[in-house]
């Protein structure tokens, strides 16, 4: 093996570092484990201040997984939650990923720890249900906060482990999983008449609000989404519960913490992936609705829950609407949650009915892959004639580039056999499609044609 291949580095993170800890010490430690290609301690730019957390290299995966769990060559003491100049060290696998690193749906934080409880111990209670990528319990001076994190690789790790453990009694306490303390609110779905003023006097009747901002475009038109900060998180966790999904104007608010973007996008991805699994399709189907309700006002009605791309209102040909229409999101997450929310909600005196428009994904498919499909709708043909179906994904390799219509052995063949130029080879790519020789005789131009074109005609008014 190249010795300086850079695949073969393997990269951890080291932190909760004491403030004079250098790359000497790390080194000293790290380097009982195996051959180091780097130690780094990152440091403020101005004051050249250890920012208390740093980059240990070693060379093959191997190495840095034994770092991982062992502090000397007798693998008896682990690196990890490991003191080193009166701190215990915090370690885990370098993820580059921003979004990864901080996806709160996959930490928990767990407060009223016994004094006795350390980061190991913590670590240890939890692992059983998952992989942990790092845990901590916060400190002052060494002694315990009495509250610690515990990140897991998988929100349903975590979620595994919170079913489990919370209102346990650990060391004569109550394990608890504290709550999201916020003060601000992200409110999405806002009517274009709502101003600052009307939305601080709405939120006011739960709690004290410092501001509230509606935010608009260079033309000063409202973008339909804005924040309210409460002076507490009681009130603001009152004014989301109250007001979510309540009809303010003509909309109905969605109303939520504010969170930051790292944050909103690992949610929404990882809500994105999962769904996806389930679900392929981004568009919906609405059924039964009023006259009055146009393109503009449906897609109004449905951005209340993600991004939509498209929406609408199938009419005849006088412009009168058929009381049915289609809306496409961005993603299927955001469609199955407009129709969870909307489907029998009540819109211009009617009763909404909402479904996954799945006719247009099989449709979709099937334009997209239609000669795949070829030769399952005519295998009934095929088999009756004997004939040949050309193989549309192998090419048949040659040395040299033969004649359309080479000189052949006819004492090789066997008589009356059909050589039509869609049965011959692809001779170096020249023609369009990659086909093979047959046995068989051909089937007759005019039913092939016909049945290709009936095909085609069936996806079309599918």
């Amino acid at each position: 093996m190249a010795s300086d291949d850079p695949m073969r580095k393997t990269s951890l993170y080291v932190g909760d570092l004491h403030p004079e800890i250098t790359e000497k010490d790390l080194a000293e430690t790290f380097g009982q484990v195996g051959p180091l290609v780097s130690v780094h301690v990152c440091r403020d730019k101005f004051s050249r201040r250890s920012l208390g957390y740093a980059y240990v290299n070693f060379w093959f995966s191997f190495h840095g997984t034994f770092a991982y769990s062992a502090l000397t060559s007798t693998a008896r003491a682990c690196l990890n939650h490991a003191k080193l100049r009166g701190k215990s060290m915090r370690i885990m696998w370098c993820q580059k990923d921003l979004l990864a690193r901080q996806n709160s749906n996959a930490n928990l934080f767990v407060k009223n720890l016994d004094k006795s409880i350390t980061g190991a111990r913590l670590e240890e209670i939890f692992s059983k249900y998952g992989t942990i990528l790092s845990c901590k319990v916060a400190e002052e001076n060494g002694i315990s906060k009495g509250f610690g994190f515990v990140q897991f690789n998988s929100e349903v790790s975590a979620m595994a482990a919170l079913s489990a453990l919370h209102n346990t009694l650990l060391e004569g306490k109550t394990l608890e999983k504290a709550e999201p303390n916020f003060r601000s609110l992200y409110v999405n779905n806002l009517d274009e008449s709502i101003t600052e003023d009307l939305l601080k006097d709405k939120f006011s009747e739960h709690g004290n609000v410092s501001s509230a901002f509606v935010m608009k475009d260079k033309n000063g038109k409202s973008k339909g989404f804005g924040f309210v900060n409460f002076d507490s998180h009681e009130a603001a966790k009152k004014a989301m519960e109250a007001l979510n999904g309540k009809l303010i104007g003509t909309k109905n608010l969605y109303v939520s913490r504010w969170r930051k973007k790292a944050e909103r996008m690992g949610h929404f991805r990882h809500k994105c992936s999962d769904q996806c699994k389930g679900s392929k399709t981004s568009n919906l189907h609405v059924k039964n609705l009023d006259a009055c309700v146009d393109d503009r006002t449906l897609q109004e009605l449905f951005s209340g829950y993600g991004k939509v791309t498209s929406a609408k209102v199938i009419r005849n040909g006088d412009g009168v609407s058929k009381g049915f229409g289609f809306v496409h999101f961005s993603c299927p997450y955001e469609a199955q949650k407009a129709l969870n929310s909307l489907n029998g909600a009540e819109v211009a005196g009617r009763t909404l009915r909402v479904a996954l428009d799945r006719h247009r994904e099989r449709r979709t498919n099937a334009l997209q892959k239609p000669y795949t499909m070829l030769p399952e709708l005519l295998s009934p043909y095929l088999a009756q004639h004997s004939c040949f179906f050309p193989n549309l994904n192998t090419t048949i390799p040659i040395e040299e580039p033969i004649p359309w219509h080479p000189t052949l052995d006819e004492s090789s063949f066997t008589p009356f056999v059909s050589y039509n130029p869609y049965q011959a080879q692809n001779f170096g790519g020249a023609y369009p499609w990659p086909l093979a020789t047959s046995d068989g005789r051909a089937v007759p131009s005019n039913s092939f044609n016909e049945i290709i074109n009936g095909y085609v005609q069936n996806l079309q008014a599918f």
